[in-house]
């Protein structure tokens, strides 16, 4: 078994390396496109997060009352809050000091409320006390809830969200609208704050979403092809394999091989190439995986299995063939 699986090496040196390497990328371009995927869903759900679905964001000015009542009086919204950003310096359990943006909303939104904040997982951890240093204040916060994001929005983004109530705070860096469902108000919003920025949230998720969809149609157009491939290699050695060597194959039989163990010789020949090439890629999804928050048995174990699936299958004619070999047979080509 061994010196044909070194015959077939030295035959097919040029073909073994293009399986290793095409394996490889069939399972990154595999990758990515899970990888795209799963991201989007994330980016998606901190957008949803942070802006809200269904509503409009006016960013950088500085608000009152006054003009969140202007906003709402446009009639295209059921209701709407400010939102103050502000500077500040936490100051963990352990005496760690770090910069943080605080986030002053309304008692409820973000699970502010009172004395109980809600933190970036980052910054500190749920049930901590910790004290925030703001504005020349310094008030006693106790840790309710924390969340995660993957990217912040600028000037929109804040680490801690406190009861603005607690802070005093009377002016706002943004209104948060809800929308009621009908009508557009964005041009007059636009009119009546035109050095602001009006963000339609469901916009810019659809906008996120189209952007990644251009990416994840590039990386499966690539995993497509590169396992396709793949594939089509593996139909063609196995086949050319199965008439080259055929009367090997048949010694063996005759030898006392049994079926089983045929097929795992064969089977050995082309899937040890597309099993070293998804064993070089893992570390790397593992990698990509840690670093972006992923699940690390979806980035690898679809992948893997889609590219072992394709190779089994484009493998199965020759296979059969083999399979349906027996001794008998095999002496009529001796």
């Amino acid at each position: 078994m061994l010196s044909l699986y070194q015959i077939y090496l030295r035959e097919r040196r040029g073909s073994v390396a293009a399986l290793y390497v095409l394996s490889l990328l069939g399972f990154l371009a595999s990758v990515a496109v899970v990888a795209f995927w799963s991201v989007g869903g994330r980016l998606g759900e901190d957008l949803r997060a942070q802006l809200g679905a269904g509503t409009v964001v006016v960013a950088g000015g500085d608000f009152t009352e006054g003009d969140l009542a202007r906003a709402l009086s446009l009639g295209c919204f059921s209701e709407g809050y400010g939102v103050s950003f502000l500077q500040g310096v936490l100051v963990l359990p352990n005496g760690t000091r770090r910069g943080v943006v605080v986030g002053a909303v309304p008692s409820g939104v973000m699970g502010a409320s009172g004395a109980a904040a809600t933190a970036f997982s980052l910054v500190a951890e749920r049930g901590d006390v910790v004290m925030l240093e703001v504005e020349g204040r310094l008030v006693r916060l106790f840790v309710n809830s924390t969340f995660t994001r993957m990217f912040s929005l600028m000037g929109f983004s804040a680490d801690v969200y406190v009861d603005r109530s607690v802070l005093g705070v009377g002016r706002y860096g943004a209104l948060v609208l809800r929308k009621a469902g009908g009508g557009n108000c964005l041009e007059g919003l636009r009119a009546l704050f035109p050095k602001a920025a009006v963000m339609d949230s469901d916009f810019v998720i659809s906008a996120l979403w189209g952007q990644l969809l251009v990416y994840l149609a590039a990386a499966g157009l690539v995993a497509v092809s590169v396992v396709t491939a793949v594939a089509a290699l593996i139909y063609t050695l196995s086949t050319t394999l199965y008439f080259l060597h055929f009367k090997e194959f048949a010694v063996l039989r005759v030898l006392g091989l049994k079926k089983r163990g045929l097929l795992g010789l064969v089977s050995l020949l082309f899937f040890t190439p597309v099993a070293a090439g998804v064993l070089t890629g893992v570390p790397i999804a593992l990698a990509a995986a840690a670093s972006s928050g992923l699940d690390p048995a979806l980035s690898v174990g679809i992948p893997a299995a889609v590219l072992l699936a394709s190779s089994t299958l484009a493998s199965l004619p020759a296979l059969r063939r083999l399979y349906a070999l027996s001794p008998a047979a095999a002496l009529r080509y001796e």
